[in-house]
């Protein structure tokens, strides 16, 4: 099983500036998943209706298509954007 990441870190490097960011997703993400469960339980009336009304069309799977975008996300481990320009520099990392 692939786990998303845990950690993002920034840094912004400008003439005369430097910001060091380090944001903890493992804290982050689990109040992100109650909050999501939670509007989850109080949409699932409407999911259960419109996964049967898009059932019925042949449409299911295009309606739960946001399942890959979970795997996009646990595939996010280990990406690193850098951005580099004269007047300064970018660099995102996902561990």
């Amino acid at each position: 099983m692939n786990y998303p990441p845990m950690a993002m870190r920034m840094k912004i490097f400008q003439p005369g500036r430097r910001i060091n960011l380090w944001l903890p997703l493992f804290i982050i993400v689990p109040v992100v998943l109650v909050i999501a469960s939670a509007l989850f339980l109080v949409l699932l009336p409407f999911v259960l209706v419109a996964s049967f009304v898009f059932g019925r069309f042949g449409l299911l799977r295009k309606f739960f298509f946001f399942w890959p975008v979970v795997g996009c996300l646990a595939a996010a481990r280990g990406l690193e954007v850098d951005i580099k320009k004269r007047d300064g520099q970018v660099l995102v990392a996902f561990k």
